[in-house]
């Protein structure tokens, strides 16, 4: 059953994964008929995209560890949700889902970096902060006639034995109808098969004048591929989008066989919100480990989709976690601006492009005008050579 759902999922982002619209419909706890009661269990917001063949399912999670799930199934197929204090598989659908894909706000860490060298493995005075203890307020927006959606999560407190945080942190889901581009720096280019997520710390309290700031992601897989996930760096000019950054990192589930999830970011992050380059500094990314704590999936949705089924040697599931920490030695640490924004990529199927930047299009275009002028160059001499060569024949004879 497993390999079926793999072929046909396959095949489905072969044929239906060329960039087509989506129509987006965006539902609060979804098919929940009295609130009160569903807002006791749950903080889903549910967003159901379209296609001409099939349906992309974005659940975004606040009601333990913000998360973003991502659902691949036929056209036809209806979320059903059992909102009781019984989480485990309460998510289900009116068909099996072809494909699963995830990404989980885990840990947020503060850390000490008494050297500046902005590496996490150099940092000394750790704190821990688990995500799901801040308390998540969510608002929505709905642009362009159902094209886009937006949703925020905000909190504005951290309260747990030993730690106790002030300040606005905040995780914003940005889904798209059809292949766009981000509106702010640095412009991700991103398909209707995926999310653009944004972290901001704004006004955070800090525990040392050196803090710096990092999280733990976790990454879900509903079928493993060749049981691996790999975070490659590729390198390329996209000055016109990206504001002068030319590196693109990707983590990729795909294994041996197109179309699985991915996360795609550049290694850049804002100190304001104007995200212009000159108020930007660094990420730092770190190496992909496997991940099988029970207590950290359970506080997700995928435990309400898959159960127990994701734990044991049994399991074959993908389950794997990374962190990611912003800044860069000489920035001034968090303390110089008290603000942070970083972006990314959760989606399905082929990672987007960025389309060519403005020195490609320059180059291009030089090459084709001394491509243009040579052959001109060439005529020319060549109409001279012939008509010379006429000339002497005449006159030769």
């Amino acid at each position: 059953m497993n390999a079926l759902n793999s072929i046909v999922f396959v095949l489905t982002v072969f044929t239906t994964f060329v960039v087509a619209d989506r129509k987006l419909h965006v539902e609060w706890n979804p098919g929940c008929l009295l609130e009160d009661h569903c807002s006791k269990f749950s903080k889903l917001t549910y967003i159901r995209a379209d296609g001409e063949n099939d349906t992309v399912h974005f659940v975004l999670d606040a009601t333990f560890k913000p998360s973003l799930v991502i659902i691949v199934t036929n056209r036809d197929a209806v979320i059903q949700v059992n909102y009781t204090e019984d989480r485990e598989n309460n998510i289900k659908f009116t068909e099996s889902p072809h494909y699963t894909f995830a990404s989980v706000f885990n840990n947020l860490y503060e850390f000490n970096d008494v050297n500046d060298t902005a590496n996490i493995k150099n940092g000394q005075n750790f704190i821990t902060m688990d995500f799901k203890k801040f308390h998540w307020n969510t608002t929505q927006s709905i642009n362009n006639n159902n094209e886009s959606v937006e949703i925020l999560l905000t909190s504005n407190s951290y309260r747990a034995p030993g730690i106790n945080k002030t300040g606005v942190v905040s995780v914003t889901l940005k889904v798209y109808g059809k292949k766009d581009i981000g509106s702010k720096l640095p412009h991700l280019v991103h398909t209707p098969e995926s999310g653009e997520l944004t972290l901001t710390l704004n006004n955070l309290n800090t525990n040392f004048t050196k803090s710096r700031f990092a999280i733990e992601l976790l990454t879900f897989s509903s079928f493993p591929f060749n049981k691996s996930e790999e975070l490659s760096s590729n390198t390329f000019s996209d000055d016109k989008l990206s504001g002068g950054t030319f590196l693109n990192y990707l983590l990729n589930a795909k294994g041996n066989v197109e179309g699985g999830g991915f996360l795609s970011w550049k290694p850049v992050v804002y100190k304001a919100e104007n995200t212009h380059a000159l108020n930007s500094s660094s990420t730092i990314q770190y190496d992909i480990h496997d991940h099988h704590y029970e207590n950290d999936w359970i506080n997700t949705p995928l435990f309400n989709m898959y159960g127990n089924s994701l734990f044991g040697n049994s399991s074959q599931f993908l389950l794997k976690s990374f962190n990611v920490s912003f800044g860069q030695p000489n920035d001034e640490f968090y303390a110089k601006s008290n603000y942070t924004y970083w972006t990314f990529l959760v989606g399905i199927g082929a990672p987007p492009n960025s389309s060519l930047g403005f020195l490609e299009l320059s180059i291009i275009a030089s090459l084709l005008l001394m491509l243009t002028i040579t052959m001109i160059l060439i005529f020319c001499i060549f109409m001279r050579w012939m008509s010379s060569k006429r000339n002497s024949l005449v006159y030769g004879q």
